[in-house]
């Protein structure tokens, strides 16, 4: 065994999480609802001036020498490889013709949280903005403002002064959720595998999302990753058993996910993404074999539509997404095989399949992904081999910088999962390879 085979097996544990919950951290908001309030949003293509890496000038003790800023509809997502940090924040024109960029900051595994307030200069770019334009940025443009703890005013000086361009990321490299934005023992305020959950993901870097699926016993597919009602996962006095032994409405009547939210079939979160986000792609762990064939159907329909939409008199409309049946053991794969033939029988869409275990099943069964464990190692010849083939390679789950970095150098892949898209996004861009346009993946 090599030197890093040993490493990973050595730290490995280092990734997994436990059951204990941290303590809740509130998601701080200006009380008055902000300056935000009394301007006019920017257009989404104005978001793009804000897109690139930029020096921390003031501000580096909490957000790290360079952030990542990108954006999604009606976002600017700061973004920091300093304790996986994130900026969510919101803009508009004021009427005194400053643009304002104000929200929260938050380090997703501890207690830090605060306010964030910043303006764009120089008064120039602010004025090109509130006349409806889209200026390119430049080494002059910058956001500077104030950030604060919790829920004081920000007052503490924050600067960031635009360096460089992103690297290509969008129908490029998967910055993929692992059931949504945080994990368990994260203050996110959003649980995983909800829709909550998922929409906060975009905004903190993710641009995919894994999801987990089961079926409950009336056959609807489900977001959900354990086997029953664990108390990590659910609240409610009467929530409990295991999930094929409850209908949808039993379970919606009992349960709700650890913070409060709906526990959402995998139909509406498939609408959810396509329809109220820019995410580009699901990665649909199939948990039991019975999540297959309904799953199936349902990303058929999905892809019906999409090809409907796509090809209607407005190009604006047009919209690119995929959603992989993730096989994740032979029993899955016997449903995916049984599945396949159903949906061809009935005169449906055969949906794209991932496999997660072997490379060259992957490339048999004409799946468009690989999702292997990283417990194996990069496997730079298996992820070359899976891309000549045409399929891509999306890695699972590292959340730590260190394994970040070793994959993105050594695999150049198509995509990792992670509960830190910030850090992932972060260092896909100061350390990573733009792969090849995902030209497999699209519906």
């Amino acid at each position: 065994m090599n030197s890093r085979n040993l490493l990973f097996l050595v730290l490995g544990p280092l990734l997994l999480v436990d059951c204990e919950q941290n303590a809740e951290v509130g998601i701080p908001s200006f009380p008055d609802g902000g300056l935000v309030r009394t301007g006019t949003p920017l257009t989404r293509p104005q978001l793009m001036t804000f897109e690139g890496m930029f020096n921390t000038t003031q501000g580096s003790k909490i957000f790290g020498e360079t952030m990542a800023v990108r954006t999604s509809i009606g976002t600017v997502s700061l973004l920091t490889d300093k304790n996986a940090g994130f900026s969510v924040t919101t803009t508009a024109c004021l009427p005194d013709r400053r643009v304002v960029v104000e929200g929260y900051w938050q380090y997703p595994t501890r207690t830090e949280v605060g306010l964030v307030r910043l303006f764009v200069e120089p008064p120039e770019v602010a004025g090109e903005l509130c006349d409806g334009q889209t200026p390119a940025p430049t080494t002059a443009f910058k956001l500077k403002g104030y950030y604060g703890y919790e829920s004081e005013f920000p007052r503490i000086p924050f600067e960031l002064t635009w360096s460089h361009e992103l690297k290509p990321w969008r129908g490029r490299f998967l910055t993929t959720a692992h059931h949504g934005a945080c994990e368990n023992t994260d203050h996110c305020g959003a649980s995983p595998n909800t829709l909550e959950s998922i929409r906060l993901a975009e905004r903190i870097g993710s641009n995919a999302a894994e999801l987990d699926v089961r079926v409950t016993r009336d056959g609807f597919p489900i977001m959900f990753h354990d086997p029953g009602m664990s108390k990590a996962l659910v609240k409610g006095i009467f929530c409990n058993g295991k999930v094929p032994e409850l209908s949808l409405a039993e379970m919606r009547g009992a349960c709700q996910a650890r913070n409060g939210e709906v526990i959402p079939t995998l139909e509406e979160g498939l609408d959810m993404m396509v329809n109220e986000t820019e995410l580009e792609a699901a990665y649909l762990d199939m948990k039991v074999p019975g999540a297959v064939l309904p799953s199936s159907r349902l990303v058929s329909a999905m892809i019906t539509e999409l090809e409907a939409r796509n090809t209607n008199a407005d190009p604006a409309d047009n919209r690119s997404f995929v959603a992989a049946i993730a096989i994740t053991t032979d029993e899955v794969l016997t449903a995916w095989h049984e599945a396949k033939k159903t949906l061809a029988d009935e005169g449906l869409v055969v949906p794209p399949c991932l496999l997660e275990y072997d490379p060259d099943l992957v490339i048999s069964e004409g799946c468009v992904a690989w999702g292997p464990t990283w417990t194996k190692g990069p496997q730079p010849e298996n992820v070359a081999k899976v891309r000549a083939a045409g399929a891509v390679t999306v890695f699972w789950t590292i959340n730590q910088s260190e394994f970040i970095d070793e994959f993105l150098k050594t695999s150049h892949p198509d995509g990792i999962i992670s509960a830190r898209a910030a850090l992932l996004f972060h260092h896909y861009q100061t350390l990573g390879t733009p792969p090849p346009l995902r030209m497999g993946m699209t519906p």
